[in-house]
């Protein structure tokens, strides 16, 4: 028998879901697949009112066994079995395990590997996302052990990726609401690693360096390396129009209005300096309002981004992902984190009454619309790369904002 453990972080754990009472349901904006035996189910169910919705709404378009149906989605975009309460018929009438494998999982997610499994829920939903960014300790992992008589058919995760995995999040908990002296951190961790190739002692030598970034991180080292370094306003600038860019093209589906509404934030915003006869880049203004407004208002949050981040390094199983080297990875995740940032700043420069829930709003509704797109995260290294990025130091450029 072989040992496969559950990894299961504390917000997982906690969510339930609050049905009519969630500010953008699920049922929504959304194709929902069903499985043949589901539609099977509902077409012969004992319940007329089942059967009937069924009979009007479910198209069958048997693709294969798990995709044998979709509904058709009223025209206020609701799934056809939402009540006026916004609660399921389905479920209230015959039950949770009626629900197809979609509405029964989500937003539950599940990554295997050879010896693991981690849960996660997906931040598309309103509910996981308020849990994750205003819960301390949300990101705090339980683990039990199940037997199996054979490994998972899943890939394993190699040693080094685990240790590099583990690292990063070690110094991300370590910075608070600091996280660009966190990413500063990984990104020297992963150059580090880099010239290490090869090296019999890797792992040895990581772990050393690991350790002189985290007394780096608490000593204030690293606070005050990045305030001696020149910001690149041109660098992030140009990122911050192919951000804009990437974000003009994401407007459809459930959150997507919602987020649209932040994205006009930011554009009126940075359109503003653009036009202004005032030498400053719009990134450099929205770094400023970050560090003059956005920031001090999070240091007393410390948890609601460093969560965030935790969970980003978590679910994209960093280092690796998709094959790409971790330093692309890196790359991709700087820059959205650059987007939420941004989006954050322009949204507490024009709204006095900015709070919590407006960050939850932003952080639901961009994954609502980038997250379930298998191919977002190519379109935006796509526009990402389309930046003359000089060299691999360039991300620490990307970082201060002096």
């Amino acid at each position: 028998m072989h040992d496969i453990v559950i990894v299961e972080p504390a917000f997982f754990t906690q969510f339930h879901c609050v049905g009519s009472a969630c500010p953008d349901h699920c049922c929504k904006g959304w194709d929902i697949e069903l499985d043949k035996p589901t539609v099977n189910r509902y077409l012969q169910s004992d319940e007329i009112e089942i059967r009937h919705i069924a009979q009007e709404n479910v198209i069958t378009t048997e693709i294969n066994e798990g995709s044998w149906g979709k509904i058709k989605l009223q025209s206020n975009g609701n799934c056809s079995f939402l009540d006026e309460d916004r609660l399921c018929k389905v479920h209230k009438s015959l039950g949770e395990k009626a629900l197809s494998g979609t509405c029964a999982i989500y937003p539950r997610l599940y990554g295997s590997f050879k010896y693991e499994i981690r849960s996660n829920l997906t931040l598309s939903c309103p509910e996981a996302a308020r849990l994750l960014l205003t819960t301390p300790g949300a990101m705090l992992f339980g683990e039990r052990v199940r037997q199996s008589p054979e490994p998972l058919d899943a890939p394993d995760i190699s040693q080094e990726d685990r240790l590099i995995g583990l690292m990063c999040t070690h110094i991300m908990v370590g910075c608070g609401s600091d996280i660009e002296e966190g990413f500063y951190g990984i990104t020297m961790l992963l150059l580090y690693r880099d010239k290490l190739a090869g090296d019999a002692d890797l792992q040895e030598k990581m772990l050393r360096f690991f350790e002189d970034i985290q007394t780096a991180l608490q000593n204030g080292t690293v606070k005050k390396e990045m305030a001696e370094l020149h910001p690149d306003h041109q660098l992030q600038s140009a990122l911050l129009l192919r951000l804009q860019s990437y974000l003009s093209t994401k407007n459809e589906g459930r959150g997507g209005q919602r987020l649209q509404r932040y994205y006009q934030n930011l554009t009126d915003l940075t359109q503003g300096v653009t036009q202004s006869t005032e030498v400053m880049t719009p990134a450099r203004q929205l770094n400023t309002i970050w560090r003059e407004k956005a920031l001090p208002w999070l240091q007393a949050r410390p948890h609601l981004l460093s969560n965030y981040i935790q969970y980003r390094l978590y679910e994209d199983r960093f280092p690796s992902k998709k094959g790409r080297e971790p330093l692309t990875h890196l790359l991709l995740l700087v820059s959205e984190w650059l987007l939420l940032k941004w989006l954050i700043a322009a949204s507490v420069e024009l709204n006095p009454e900015f709070s919590e829930e407006e960050v939850i709003t932003i952080v639901y509704s961009y994954h609502s619309i980038t997250k379930h797109d298998k191919y977002a995260d190519d379109k935006l290294l796509a526009e990402i790369e389309q930046i003359d990025f000089t060299d691999k130091f360039s991300l620490i450029y990307l970082l201060t904002d002096g």
